[in-house]
């Protein structure tokens, strides 16, 4: 017992004693500043203020001297003793506004002051830039967005405040989220060590996987988000800074021994991707000591109507400053709501150029979660956050912790369910009727009646197509879904139903991993083209209202089986063979508003394919695809791993065969396509798409129309999709069976580049988009495309349209120009094209 005293004893003794020192940080006036920092003076250790101006820094036992800071503001110091009879002292701080003076520079007589700071600064980027080899740092996140006013409702829908957590005013927390993590970055390798998580009202929740990124303003182009800035920004320390900034020395102060500079910088130009704001910059060493900026609408900005950047920097070393917080503030206004925040990151235990195993970066995995990472409990929380909560943000904890145990509870889920259920005639027209069975085992949707229960074509005439969506779930990991499609043709009197079931596993650990196997059969109606180039609505209307009946169908029966597997690592295959009879149709009615002085209907069969006996075929297929995109990395989650796709191309290479006397099968052919896609940043020239494709066939002994090299031609004045398809080429003018071909599509979206040269457009905020569209097989059989439009078209944050100006070249047909209009693919909301889901 003495051997067992003895060493609780020792180990008490030895072990280390820790203490809060706590306070208020105000100016003068008694003003809060809010997020100011704490740290103990010549290290990297400390904290941040809350908006309050409240902070907390755990200290042990010991004499330290504390410095506070905040842009703008003098720094200032005192020094503090933690005995063992501490457990809380508390220390109120008084910041003076900094008071600049003009000392004397050496300057050339002819240049201005911030210009020979401003150049040196430069001179000294890329030694900044390029000295960090390796960087580890400990970080803390607390993450908050409120809402200063919200709509009673929107597109028509009420919004429910307080099962948001907002007042009557609209006034409340959208997000409370706070993390603990390391970060760890070698060369252009990083890694995110996630070790706790605290989200308000989502006990559980996974918060940020990658915390925002430590902003380099030594980069001369700064991407912070597509979706922000789609061109990035501009440094004010780029190379080319002077081309866009000014510059203005509003004069020097010292701290701790050293000389900085205050340096007040604004846009030569609106509209274009930069910020304003005040830079610190200190004396000889021209390394950065702060920065405030901001960007805003003239920034050319999307999404946020004002974004706000706070970084304070500490000399590791001599020329060695290292980043200790960094604040990020966003406001903007859409759908009636006013929302507002902060992302406010601080940083510790900072390491630089240190041995790092190369461990830490195997396997690809950029972020990784502690395994208990999400269960932390509120003693833990309380004893280990540096930045104190606000009485608001405890209130939010508290309300949202109420409103889950209500969201939870069964019989409040079922009643939002039945709710969701209800019939609105409203939501059938637009987006069809979503039923959900309980616990979501089971679902079942039908497609819209405006975009495709009723059509009208000079086959069928007047005929009824309604769809179905079905999902039953096993269990977590298994699941069936199915698609089910009736049409009845009053001209033809043809009744036709086609229905595809698959069998999904997805795999619990590996999010994207998972294999489908299925089955389709029945008869239905299809173009003879597989793209499906022209949607039925759009053919109604020519139909009717122009005499132009572009849609050429038959009728085929089906009997297919599939299977196929996503690796969720950037690999994917899939394997299809089945029994098709094809069945010719003519035209059963001519009915149309327009005056028959237009012309006449054309007959079903292509002009193109006039010459073919199209008659009544069997045909036995098999098709085989697979797609890569290289430099997957993944998010390695307390309980899954989730990909993340690359900027690498996707390669994807099909083959398909016909295969003869199978059923009595007719076609005897053999298919290839190789198809290469990717997206490149130019930065602030925008972006560059293109999407190149190179196939043909190795054998055509027998080929029927259905299996051509078919062109996704457009005939109408509504675009068809971007980057897939041609918009002045005839739906089967260029189908083919040629030994090989070429196609290319490629788009150059400026993004503001140019255009912000433009008054009118750049206060429109309308951008640029040009390109191409090429098909060739030979010197005789040729289309080409070039196109210049307007992308961003609409009002406010509803930019969905886009317009071009296309003009075409062939071997075939005259040159000929039009106007096309379609849906922005930059848009956030994606539009679901006709071939989207499928032939049918």
């Amino acid at each position: 017992m003495r051997l067992l005293f003895t060493a609780i004893f020792l180990l008490l003794s030895s072990s280390t004693f820790s203490a809060i020192l706590k306070g208020k940080i105000t100016d003068e006036k008694g003003n809060a500043l809010p997020f100011a920092s704490v740290f103990v003076a010549g290290t990297t250790i400390g904290t941040s203020a809350n908006a309050e101006g409240d902070y907390q820094l755990i200290l042990s036992q010991g004499t330290y001297t504390i410095a506070c800071q905040y842009i703008g503001f003098h720094q200032l110091v005192f020094q503090v003793v933690i005995s063992r009879n501490d457990e809380i002292q508390t220390h109120h701080f008084s910041l003076v506004e900094q008071s600049l003076q003009m000392s004397e520079q050496v300057v050339k007589s002819s240049e201005d002051p911030a210009t020979y700071i401003m150049r040196h600064v430069i001179a000294k980027r890329s030694f900044f830039l390029d000295q960090i080899r390796s960087f580890q740092t400990d970080m803390y996140l607390k993450a908050v967005m409120k809402t200063r006013t919200a709509p009673d409702k929107v597109l028509g829908q009420k919004v429910e405040k307080a099962e948001s957590g907002l007042d009557s005013a609209g006034k409340g927390m959208l997000l409370l989220l706070e993390e603990f993590a390391s970060f760890y970055q070698k060369g252009d390798q990083q890694k995110t060590i996630i070790h706790s998580v605290k989200q308000s009202g989502s006990p559980g929740a996974l918060g940020a996987a990658t915390f925002p990124s430590i902003i380099n303003f030594y980069e001369n182009n700064i991407q912070i988000s597509k979706q922000i800035s789609p061109r990035g920004f501009i440094s004010p320390i780029s190379e080319g800074a002077f081309n866009f900034y000014k510059f203005k020395l509003m004069g020097d102060f010292e701290e701790s021994g050293r000389t900085v500079f205050k340096i007040r910088f604004t846009p030569k130009r609106l509209y274009e991707p930069l910020f304003q704001g005040d830079i610190y910059i200190v004396d000889n060493e021209w390394s950065l000591h702060s920065l405030d900026v901001v960007a805003n609408k003239q920034s050319n900005m999307d999404l946020l109507d004002t974004l706000r950047i706070k970084q304070l920097f500490l000399p590791l070393k001599k020329d060695m400053p290292v980043i200790k917080q960094q604040v990020i503030g966003l406001s903007l206004k859409i759908l009636g709501f006013d929302i507002g925040g902060n992302f406010v990151t601080v940083y510790d235990n900072q390491k630089v150029n240190e041995p790092m195993p190369d461990s830490v970066f195997a396997k690809n995995i950029t972020s990784e979660y502690d395994k208990n990472a999400t269960n932390q409990d509120s003693i833990y929380w309380a004893k280990e956050r540096p930045v104190p909560l606000l009485d608001e943000e405890s209130d939010d904890y508290k309300q949202k912790d109420s409103l889950r145990l209500i969201f939870e509870n069964p019989h409040y889920i079922d009643s939002m369910r039945r709710r969701s259920n209800r019939f609105k005639p409203g939501s059938l027209l637009l987006n069809g009727y979503v039923y959900r069975g309980k616990n979501d085992r089971f679902s079942l949707q039908t497609n819209a009646l405006l975009t495709g229960l009723a059509n009208y074509n000079t086959v069928e005439g007047l005929n009824v197509a309604p769809r179905f969506f079905t999902t039953l779930r096993a269990d977590s990991s298994n699941y069936f879904s199915g698609a089910f499609a009736l049409r009845y043709g009053f001209g033809n009197t043809h009744f036709n139903g086609v229905a595809r079931i698959n069998f999904i596993h997805q795999y619990r650990s590996w999010i994207g991993r998972k294999w489908s196997l299925g089955a389709e059969g029945g008869k239905y109606i299809f173009q003879f083209n597989p793209h499906n180039p022209l949607d039925e609505l759009y053919n109604t209307i020519s139909t009717l209202f122009y005499r132009e009946n572009y849609l050429k169908i038959y009728e085929r029966w089906n009997a297919n089986l599939f299977f196929g597997m996503n690796h969720g690592n950037g690999f994917s295959w899939k394997l299809t063979t089945g029994f098709q009879q094809r069945l010719p149709l003519q035209n059963s009615t001519y009915f149309s508003y327009a005056k028959e002085s237009r012309g006449g209907f054309t007959p079903n069969i292509p002009k193109e394919f006039s010459s073919l006996n199209w008659l009544q075929h069997n045909a036995f297929l098999v098709k085989a695809s697979i797609s890569y995109q290289p430099g997957f990395t993944y998010i390695k989650y307390p309980n899954f791993m989730l990909p993340r796709s690359s900027k690498y191309p996707v390669f994807s290479l099909s083959y398909e065969k016909g295969i003869p006397n199978i059923f009595n099968s007719q076609v005897d052919f053999d298919k290839w396509c190789l198809d290469l896609r990717q997206e490149l940043s130019l930065k602030l020239a925008g972006t560059l798409n293109y999407n190149m494709a190179i196939g043909g066939f190795l054998n055509d002994r027998w080929v029927g129309i259905p299996d051509l090299n078919q062109l996704n031609g457009n005939q109408v004045v509504v675009a068809s999709p971007y980057l897939e398809s041609f918009q002045l080429a005839p739906y089967y003018l260029y189908s083919n069976h040629a030994a090989i071909y070429g196609e290319a599509h490629v788009e150059w979206h400026l993004n503001g580049f140019l255009t912000n040269k433009i008054p009118l457009l750049r206060q429109l905020r309308w951008y640029l988009v040009t390109g191409g569209n090429s098909y060739y097989v030979n010197d005789k059989f040729w289309h080409s495309e070039a196109f210049v439009g307007i992308d961003n078209l609409g009002f406010e944050q509803f930019r969905l349209f886009r317009l071009d100006f296309v003009h075409a070249w062939s071997s075939f047909l005259p040159e000929t120009s039009a106007f096309r209009i379609g849906f922005s693919p930059n848009y956030p909301v994606k539009i679901v094209t006709p071939s989207s889901g499928g032939e049918w």
